[in-house]
């Protein structure tokens, strides 16, 4: 199983947290974590079994969010490993991979 947590890297007042939502696409799954709450950062969690076509569908919908910045942490609870995209407009800017530590 694998859980995938979207993120904006701004602050976002509530209206564009929906916003953000619903362009990146997390509206079309059912077991999502989200409550848009005054002016703090966009945060949705999902639980899956796969989540590569999700972050694809993630990546491409961030493209109608020009200007914002998002991080999604893939993380596969079977094979202790996480990964993190950084995406902007539409483009992974960074892609970074591992265990349960960061190593830089």
């Amino acid at each position: 199983m694998k859980v995938l947590t979207v993120k904006s890297v701004d602050i976002l007042d509530e209206e564009m947290q929906n916003e953000v939502h619903y362009a990146l696409g997390m509206h079309h799954y059912t077991d999502y974590v989200f409550r848009p709450r005054g002016a703090k950062r966009y945060s949705a969690t999902i639980v899956m079994e796969e989540t590569g076509e999700v972050i694809g569908n993630i990546t491409a919908g961030s493209a109608s969010v020009p200007g914002r910045e998002f991080v999604i942490d893939d993380l596969d609870m079977e094979a202790n490993l996480i990964e993190r995209f950084r995406l902007k407009e539409g483009k992974v800017i960074t892609h970074r991979q591992s265990g349960w530590t960061w190593e830089e």
